[in-house]
C-alpha cells in the first residue's frame, strides 16, 4: 500500500489501538514500581478489564477518532482531552467500590491515572502534528476537482492552498472559459463540463466542490454523475454574502433544513458548565493563594504613594449588555473623568505605581472577584465602559454579539495584539472580529492557550499597553 493512499480509517484504528496501549501500560508500569511484579491478582485484573470496558463504552459516546480535515489542532485534540477527563472522573468516582483499604492501592490508583493522561495526551500531540506534517508533503491528501469560478470557489481554492495540512489537492478547476485570477495562482485549468467523465477518470478524483448556483449544467445531472463512479460531491453555497465572517450550521426541522448564522459553542450546557467550574476553581485558587499578600501590599505602596481609593469601581457592559461593578485597582489621581474618558496614551492621569501595575496587569486581578461572582469569566471579550458601548455598538457591525458571552480577565483579541482603548474605528472593527471569532471557536483547550499567551505577554515588552 502506498503512504500517499493511507486511509483516515487506518489512521483512526491505529489510534485506537494507541490508547488501549496507553491505558494498559500505564497499568502496568504502576504496578510494577509499586509490586516490583507482573503477578496481578485476581481483584487488580478486574479492575483492569473494567477499565478496557469503560475506554470502549466512552470512546463509542464521544467519538474522539474523527479526524476531520478541516478542524484545527484545538479542535481535533479537546474531544481527546473531554474523553480522558470524563474517564479519569468515572473511576476516580467509583473509585470506593473498587478498591480494598490497602493505603498502597490508593497511590498506585492515582499513579496509573496520571501516567495514562501523560501518555495519551502527549501522544496525541504528536500525532496531530505528524498528521499534519505528512499531509502537508502529500500523504493521506485528497485529489480536489472544482467545478464552476466564483468568490466562493476562488476563496475554497485559497483555503485549500494556504492550509496544506488539510490535506486537499487542487488538481484544477472546470469552467466554460480559463480564469485570469486562476492562471496566476498556478491552478490548472482542465477544461470545459463537456469533458468532465474523463477528467474525473484520468486525475483520479477524490471529490468534486461545486458552486450551487453556476448555471455549468445543472446540478443534479453532477452529482449523478460523480455518485456513480463513487466519488463524493459537495456543493459551495453563496449565501455568506449576507453573513459575513460567521460559522454557519444547519439544523432540520423534519425534512426542511434551517440555517443558523452563527455557531456557539458555549450554548451547549456542558461546555458553558464547564466553563464555569474552571472559572470557579481558577478565581478561587488566585484569590486564596495570591490575594492575602499582595492586596495589603497594592494597598500600602497606593496610599503612600496617592492619594485616593485601594479599588476602583467602574460601570462595565457585560453579557447580554447587562451593566456590572468591574474592580480593579486604582491606577490614576482621583478625578471626575475617570468613569467617562477611557485610558490615552501618556495619559497624565495616571500614577508612576499606576504604571507599574498596568504594565503587569496587576490592576486587573480584582477582577477574579466579578468571576467568582459570576459576572465575568477568566477568558472573553474585554468589558468596555458603557459610554464606549453605546458609541462603537452603532459604528461596528457585530459590536453587541461580544456580550453573548461573559466578558473576560483576558481574551483572544488581547493576546493577539489588540487593547482595550482602541481608538480607531478599523482597530476597534478588527478588535470585534477577533471577539466573534473566539466566540465561534471556543474550546477549553483555547481558553487555557490564551491564559498561557497572557502569562507570556506579562513578561514582554508591549508598546500598545499603556
Amino acid at each position: 500500500m502506498k503512504f500517499k493512499n493511507i486511509s483516515t480509517d487506518l489512521i483512526r484504528l491505529f489510534l485506537y489501538v494507541i490508547d488501549f496501549i496507553c491505558l494498559n501500560i500505564s497499568y502496568l508500569i504502576t504496578y510494577f514500581v509499586f509490586y516490583t511484579s507482573l503477578n496481578i491478582d485476581k481483584h487488580e485484573l478486574t479492575n483492569l478489564i473494567y477499565s478496557n470496558i469503560l475506554w470502549v463504552i466512552l470512546a463509542r459516546i464521544y467519538k474522539p477518532y474523527s479526524l476531520k480535515r478541516f478542524q484545527t489542532s484545538d479542535k481535533m485534540l479537546s474531544k481527546s482531552f473531554k474523553l480522558i477527563i470524563i474517564y479519569i472522573l468515572i473511576k476516580l468516582a467509583n473509585y470506593n467500590l473498587l478498591r480494598d483499604q490497602n493505603e498502597k492501592n490508593i497511590y498506585l490508583f492515582i499513579s496509573q491515572l496520571s501516567i495514562f493522561f501523560v501518555l495519551v495526551s502527549t501522544f496525541k500531540i504528536i500525532l496531530v502534528y505528524k498528521l499534519k506534517t505528512l499531509r502537508k508533503k502529500g500523504i493521506n491528501s485528497k485529489n480536489v476537482l472544482i467545478i464552476g469560478v466564483s468568490e466562493e470557489s476562488i476563496k475554497l481554492i485559497e483555503n485549500f492552498n494556504e492550509e496544506l495540512s488539510f490535506g486537499y489537492k487542487v488538481i484544477g478547476y472546470i469552467d466554460q472559459s480559463l480564469d485570469e485570477n486562476l492562471t496566476k495562482q498556478n491552478v490548472k485549468y482542465l477544461g470545459k463540463i463537456e469533458n468532465i467523465k474523463t477528467i474525473l477518470t484520468d486525475y483520479k478524483i477524490d471529490e468534486v466542490y461545486k458552486c450551487i448556483n453556476d448555471k455549468i449544467v445543472n446540478t443534479k445531472e453532477i452529482i449523478s454523475l460523480c455518485e456513480d463512479n463513487f466519488i463524493r460531491i459537495k456543493l459551495i453555497p453563496n449565501f455568506q454574502k449576507h453573513t459575513i465572517n460567521r460559522r454557519i450550521t444547519t439544523d432540520f426541522y423534519k425534512d426542511q433544513p434551517i440555517i443558523h448564522l452563527r455557531k456557539e459553542p458555549l450554548e451547549n450546557i456542558l461546555n458553558k458548565t464547564q466553563k464555569r467550574l474552571f472559572d470557579i476553581f481558577f478565581s478561587s485558587l488566585v484569590i486564596l493563594t495570591i490575594f492575602p499578600w499582595l492586596f495589603p501590599l497594592v494597598a500600602i505602596i497606593q496610599k503612600l504613594t496617592s492619594k485616593g481609593y485601594v479599588f476602583f469601581l467602574q460601570e462595565r457592559s457585560g453579557q447580554d449588555n447587562v451593566v456590572f461593578k468591574c474592580f480593579k485597582f486604582r491606577t490614576m489621581s482621583q478625578n471626575e473623568d475617570n468613569n467617562k474618558i477611557g485610558t490615552l496614551k501618556n495619559d497624565p492621569r495616571i500614577t508612576p505605581f499606576g504604571k507599574i501595575i498596568r504594565k503587569t496587569r496587576i490592576d486587573e486581578l480584582p477582577q477574579f472577584l466579578n468571576v467568582l461572582i459570576g459576572q465575568m469569566s477568566i477568558v472573553g471579550p474585554r468589558p468596555h465602559m458603557v459610554k464606549h458601548t453605546e458609541e462603537y455598538s452603532k459604528l461596528v457591525d457585530e459590536f453587541l454579539v461580544r456580550q453573548f458571552v461573559k466578558p473576560g480577565i483576558t481574551g483572544w483579541a488581547q493576546t493577539t495584539g489588540y487593547i482595550d482603548e482602541s481608538k480607531k474605528l478599523q482597530e476597534m472593527t478588527d478588535k470585534v472580529k477577533k471577539d466573534v471569532w473566539y466566540i465561534e471557536n471556543w474550546s477549553f483547550l483555547l481558553d487555557i492557550k490564551i491564559i498561557g499567551m497572557t502569562i507570556l505577554n506579562i513578561f514582554k515588552k508591549d508598546e500598545n499597553a499603556y
